[in-house]
């Protein structure tokens, strides 16, 4: 199994309920955390085309999060999550987006969302006897 993460990627997105988030982009700060089952722990090779390119995993987080205004953090998350899902070879994902200094007592308020873990693997089919 491999895990890919990326760590408080800075974007600015236009998200929330209250008059000046609609009316401007504000930064979020956005976690990926990607599991690969079956991946080996040692690449087939040196080379990117032998791993999930994680250029692939941040643009797919700046699309989400910088396209058409969305309410609420939790749907964002979870748009991203989707579409890394989508990707080959993933079987799980957590994405966590940060509001930071949304109130002057806290440093941000979060939301998670986590992929159930991926079904296990259909028994065999029973052999007929003949």
């Amino acid at each position: 199994m491999r895990t890919i993460c990326i760590e408080a990627l800075r974007v600015h997105a236009s998200v929330g309920i209250l008059e000046h988030e609609l009316r401007s982009r504000q930064q979020l700060l956005i976690t990926i955390e990607l599991q690969q089952p079956n991946a080996p722990m040692l690449p087939a090779g040196d080379d990117v085309h032998h791993v999930l390119d994680y250029r692939q995993l941040r643009e797919i987080a700046k699309a989400e999060s910088e396209g058409e205004h969305v309410n609420m953090l939790e749907t964002l998350a979870g748009r991203i999550a989707t579409r890394l899902l989508a990707l080959p070879t993933v079987g799980r994902v957590r994405v966590r987006v940060v509001k930071p200094n949304i109130f002057p007592d806290c440093d941000g308020v979060a939301v998670e969302v986590t992929s159930p873990p991926p079904a296990p693997p259909a028994p065999p089919a029973p052999q007929e006897s003949s």
